[in-house]
C-alpha cells in the first residue's frame, strides 16, 4: 500500500522557512527602520515665535525614527520653560521622503504679577514683581518690582535675551537699589553683625551657546555699598566699598523626562575678579553641580553640590549658603568660603490640573569659613514639597523644613525656582 505524503515535503518546508525568515525580518527590522526625521511641525503657538519652539528640537532632525525617544522630545519642549507638550507623533511626508515629527504644544501663562511674602525671625517682608517670562514671544525674561524689608526696602528690574539663532549670543542686564538693616547671623540665626547699608548694583552679561549642552558667559558688574549711621551697630565694617567686577562662567546641562519628573544633569564653573575702586581687590571662584537620576519613573536620586572660595573678600561681599546648595543654614548666614552637598530622594506624589506635586527628603552637610566664626562643619536633614508648574511659566514653588543637627536649629523655607 502506498504511504500518503505528509503534506510538508522539501518544497513546502522551504516555503515555510522563507516565510518565517520574512516574518522575523519584518519584526526585527520594521518598515520604517533606516528612515529618518526630515521635518518638524509644531502647532499650538500663539505668542511664541516659531523659531523659539523649533530651536531645541533641531537636534532630532536626521535621527532615525526607530531610535527616537519620545521622552527626550518631551524633555526638550519642557526645558524651554514656556511650553507644555500635549502630543508627539510621527507621520509620513507627502513626497514620501523621510518622516515628520508632529508636535502639539500649549503655551504657559508667561505674564503675571508675583506677590512675595517672607516671614522669619527678623520679621515680615512683603512686595511684588511684574514678570514676563516670554517677552516679545522670544523666551526672553523681564521683571520689575520691589519689596518692603521691615526696616528698609529694595527695588530693581532686568531683562534677559535668550539666544535663538546659531552664532548669536544672548545677553542680560539688571539693576537694583536697596536700603536695609543688615543682619549677618550664625547657624542659630543669632546676629554676629548688624549695621545699616545702602546698596547699588548693576550688571551686564553676555552668553554664548558653544554647542547643545555647553554654554559660556561673560559678565560685568558695578557694586557700591554705603554704610549709614546706626546707634547700636555690631561688628560693622569700617567703611563702605565700590567695585567693578568682571567674571566668566562655563556650564553644561542635559535634561531627561521619565513621564513624571523633569530631571537634569548640570555643572558650572565660574570666576569673578572685583577691582576695588576705594577698597582692596578680591577673587571669587564658584562651582556647582546637580545630578538627578530617575531610578524608576516618578522616583529619582537627587544630588547637589556647591563650592565658593573667595580669599580676602570684605564682609560686605561675603556669600550666602545658597551657593553651597544646602538649606540647613539660615539665609542670612554669611561666610567667605563654602563647600556643601545634599543627597536626597524625590518622589512624585500626584498631578493636578496646574502641575505636579513631589516630596523630597535629603541629608546635607556643609563646611564654611568666615572671619568671625572661623571654620565650621554643619550637617542635618531637610524635607521639601515642590510644585512643578504646567500652566504657569515658573519652574517650581517649594515649601521646606530643615534641621541642623550640629547647631540643633530648625527652620522653614520658601523657594521660587527662578533666577535672573
Amino acid at each position: 500500500m502506498r504511504r500518503k505524503e505528509s503534506g510538508v515535503g522539501p518544497a513546502r518546508g522551504g516555503y515555510c522557512l522563507v516565510a518565517l525568515l520574512l516574518v522575523l525580518s519584518v519584526y526585527t527590522n520594521p518598515l520604517w527602520a533606516g528612515e529618518v526625521i526630515t521635518a518638524i511641525s509644531i502647532s499650538g503657538l500663539k505668542r511664541t515665535k516659531l523659531g523659539v519652539a523649533e530651536k531645541p528640537l533641531k537636534k532630532f532632525l536626521g535621527q532615525e525614527v526607530d531610535s527616537l525617544e519620545v521622552h527626550e522630545v518631551h524633555a526638550a519642549i519642557m526645558d524651554t520653560g514656556i511650553l507644555e507638550p500635549l502630543s508627539v507623533e510621527i507621520a509620513d511626508l507627502l513626497d514620501g521622503e523621510g518622516k515628520a515629527l508632529i508636535i502639539v504644544v500649549r503655551e504657559k501663562w508667561a505674564i503675571f504679577p508675583l506677590p512675595v511674602v517672607f516671614v522669619g525671625s527678623g520679621g515680615m517682608s512683603v512686595g511684588g514683581f511684574f514678570i514676563d517670562t516670554n517677552a516679545l514671544g522670544l523666551n526672553d525674561k523681564f521683571f520689575a518690582g520691589g519689596m518692603y524689608l521691615g526696616a528698609g526696602w529694595m527695588a530693581g528690574g532686568g531683562y534677559m535675551h535668550t539666544a535663538i539663532r546659531e552664532g548669536f549670543p544672548g545677553w542680560r542686564v539688571s539693576g537694583f537699589f536697596s536700603q536695609e538693616e543688615r543682619h549677618d547671623t550664625d547657624q542659630r540665626d543669632h546676629d554676629i553683625r548688624r549695621f545699616n547699608l545702602d546698596s547699588i548694583t548693576g550688571s551686564l552679561g553676555i552668553s554664548y551657546p558653544f554647542m547643545e549642552v555647553l554654554n559660556g558667559s561673560l559678565r560685568f558688574s558695578y557694586q557700591e555699598k554705603i554704610l549709614r549711621d546706626r546707634d547700636d551697630p555690631v561688628e560693622a565694617p569700617e567703611s563702605g566699598a565700590r567695585t567693578l567686577g568682571i567674571g566668566a562662567e562655563f556650564g553644561v546641562r542635559k535634561r531627561h523626562w521619565d513621564g513624571y519628573l523633569l530631571s537634569q544633569e548640570s555643572a558650572s564653573l565660574g570666576y569673578t575678579y572685583q577691582v576695588g575702586i576705594n577698597s582692596p581687590a578680591f577673587h571669587t571662584f564658584e562651582a556647582q553641580g546637580i545630578y538627578e537620576k530617575s531610578l524608576i519613573p516618578g522616583f529619582r536620586l537627587n544630588l547637589r553640590t556647591g563650592m565658593v572660595y573667595s580669599p580676602g573678600v570684605p564682609p560686605l561681599f561675603e556669600s550666602s549658603p545658597a551657593a553651597a546648595q544646602v538649606a540647613i543654614l539660615p539665609g542670612s548666614f554669611s561666610a567667605q568660603h563654602y563647600a556643601g552637598a545634599s543627597l536626597g530622594i524625590e518622589k512624585y506624589l500626584f498631578k493636578l490640573p496646574f502641575g505636579t506635586l513631589s516630596a523630597l527628603a535629603s541629608y546635607q552637610l556643609v563646611y564654611s569659613h568666615g572671619p568671625l566664626l572661623g571654620d565650621a562643619f554643619d550637617h542635618g536633614v531637610a524635607g521639601a514639597l515642590s510644585f512643578y508648574m504646567s500652566k504657569l511659566a515658573i519652574p517650581a514653588l517649594g515649601l521646606g523644613i530643615a534641621y541642623n543637627l550640629a547647631a540643633r536649629y530648625v527652620q522653614g523655607s520658601f523657594s521660587l525656582g527662578m533666577s535672573f
